[in-house]
């Protein structure tokens, strides 16, 4: 599990469209509309009460999958993270 944001670069000519527009994709049934076309999990909490049940077995952050859910240790990969992508890729080449 990790975090992802949204920004608005400093200086826009057009503010109020881009506050309209996170005000848009972030609400809780456009996040919901966009799992019926890939299985993204919504940032809004309040989407998921709005995904079809069907779909939301394949979301990430469906109930079921949250309780098992570790967060990412971004500490932890910023430490070892090349090291552990070398061994990989060598373990991979064999």
């Amino acid at each position: 599990m990790t975090w992802n944001a949204w920004v608005i670069p400093k200086g826009t000519p057009r503010l109020d469209n881009a506050y309209k527009l996170i005000a848009f994709a972030g609400s809780p049934q456009a996040q919901a509309n966009l799992t019926q076309y890939i299985p993204y999990a919504p940032g809004n909490k309040e989407a998921v009460a709005l995904i079809d049940p069907a779909i939301l077995l394949n979301v990430p952050t469906a109930p079921d999958h949250m309780a098992r859910a570790q967060p990412m240790n971004n500490a932890f990969w910023a430490e070892k993270g090349d090291e552990l992508n070398q061994r990989f890729t060598a373990w991979l080449a064999k």
